[in-house]
């Protein structure tokens, strides 16, 4: 294979995946917002033994892991105008849509993680005369925190490559500059080459922090 590359193309367009990162940040940060909020709250009423707390949650949780994100993504920025009257530019559907999306999955590590812990530490809070709000606060989600840790920094890297998906909404992320440029230069390898890299530098060190986190806790415990 003769293939000559020419990697002063990407310096050239440097600004490109600069400006394509900004977008890939501001998705992120939105979308985690809405993802750990909205996912703590379903975690909880998942967790919940009432009924009418725990069935919306397990229905909204269920619905959102059984289709597909890139059919809700498309629902929300076409549909959801047309039944509701709401209209979204493309970066807030792209955000809000992938941030329901993790919410469902965000609230499974919360529900896990405080499925995780023995029984007796909610019968304890509950002889203490704490409610079920007090002892999550106080006892039981303190001490999930820390078996939440590494899901939730494996889920934070599916976030950031999740944000690709923005480019079917014509938002200018990451994915959508990089094809912008494909089609201007004609240098495929060497751009989709940068962009891997470029995620690469954006996902490692969360993932870095995490191992050293575990194995911190690890020798504390």
């Amino acid at each position: 294979m003769n293939y000559a590359w020419q990697w002063s193309v990407v310096w050239d367009y440097r600004n490109v995946f600069l400006r394509g990162a900004e977008v890939t940040a501001t998705l992120t940060v939105w979308a985690l917002v809405i993802g750990l909020v909205l996912g703590l709250m379903l975690g909880l009423m998942r967790s919940s033994r009432l009924t009418l707390l725990r069935a919306p949650a397990t229905v909204y949780i269920d619905t959102f892991r059984a289709t597909p994100i890139l059919v809700q993504l498309v629902w929300i920025y076409y549909a959801l105008p047309i039944l509701s009257g709401l209209q979204m530019g493309n970066v807030t559907a792209a955000s809000v849509g992938i941030g329901l999306h993790e919410a469902a999955y965000v609230a499974e590590i919360f529900r896990a993680g405080i499925a995780s812990l023995h029984r007796g530490q909610s019968d304890a809070a509950k002889s203490l005369g704490m409610s079920y709000w007090q002892a999550m606060r106080r006892i039981i989600l303190p001490q999930a925190t820390r078996r939440m840790v590494p899901p939730f920094i494996n889920e934070f890297a599916n976030l950031v490559k999740l944000t690709t998906l923005g480019s079917v909404l014509a938002v200018n992320e990451l994915l959508h500059e990089a094809e912008n440029l494909i089609n201007n230069t004609y240098r495929p390898l060497e751009t989709y080459t940068a962009l891997a890299l470029v995620f690469g530098a954006l996902i490692y060190p969360f993932i870095w922090l995490s191992q050293r986190l575990e194995r911190r806790w690890k020798v504390r415990d």
